[in-house]
């Protein structure tokens, strides 16, 4: 009988420790394996995928179609996800419902827990599971092709508009990049943390609305001298006013 008590006792701290334990380390990355919400499994549309990044209370990640951003608490193993916000790229309905729903279930969990080697997340009739994405190393700045991704302006980010806008900076201090409309070709340099573009010259045809506003913004940025900022495979270009450019390299 003692030790049947014992045993049990034993069983319940381990469960309490691992508990604890479970929200001491979520930072990284992660790749939605399984979902339910209201007992029905969460769609998973073939070739698509739904991460969730954690650190310093900053989250975000793609939702099979956009890239989104959060801020979330995090207190034991209670979790809450708060300002949850992205780009609004349109795909497939099939993977816009997949999105929807993968967002509206994030919204709804409380508790975190690691386990098997994954993470869970769960509340509100949602349960998410998780397994942990390898960090993928710096791509470098010189002989990467870079596309862009995200334009950010005045605190929003939004997808990209026209054909692929791509940056090539070469070893030999040239480089070549495109807006979405038009193609630009000079020299660059690094300074101090930043990527200095000079004697560059641009295709003078105009842009047809709404790939114009993208164009201006992207020569503007590339103009300013922008800081660099290499995270694994995405390269962040912003301006001292906060506008950005976010690519990620594609070899």
């Amino acid at each position: 009988m003692v030790r049947a008590a014992l045993l049990l006792a034993a069983v319940l701290l381990a469960g309490c420790a691992a508990g604890i334990g479970a929200a001491d380390d979520v930072d990284g990355e992660w790749e939605l394996a399984e979902g339910t919400a209201d007992g029905a499994p969460l769609p998973l549309p073939p070739g698509r995928a739904a991460t969730l990044r954690l650190a310093d209370g900053e989250a975000g990640g793609t939702s099979f179609c956009n890239h989104y951003t959060a801020a979330y608490s995090l207190d034991g193993d209670a979790v809450g996800f708060e300002g949850l916000g992205g780009t609004e790229m349109g795909c497939e309905p099939d993977v816009m419902a997949a999105e929807g729903a993968y967002l509206r279930a994030l919204a709804a969990v409380d508790t975190v827990v690691l386990e098997d080697g994954g993470l869970a997340l769960r509340g509100g009739g949602v349960e998410l599971r998780f397994t942990p994405v390898a960090p993928v190393p710096d791509s470098p700045l010189e002989g990467t092709r870079w596309v862009l991704e995200t334009v950010v302006e005045g605190g929003t980010a939004s997808s990209t508009l026209g054909k692929p806008a791509v940056l090539d900076l070469l070893q030999d201090g040239t480089f070549s990049a495109s807006t979405g409309c038009r193609s630009i070709a000079g020299s660059w340099r690094r300074h101090d943390g930043s990527v200095i573009f000079g004697d560059y010259a641009y295709d003078t045809v105009g842009c047809p609305a709404p790939v114009d506003r993208q164009d201006q913004h992207v020569l503007e940025l590339l103009g300013a001298g922008p800081t660099a900022e290499i995270t694994g495979d995405r390269l962040t270009l912003t301006r001292d006013d906060g506008r950005g450019l976010v690519y990620r390299a594609v070899r």
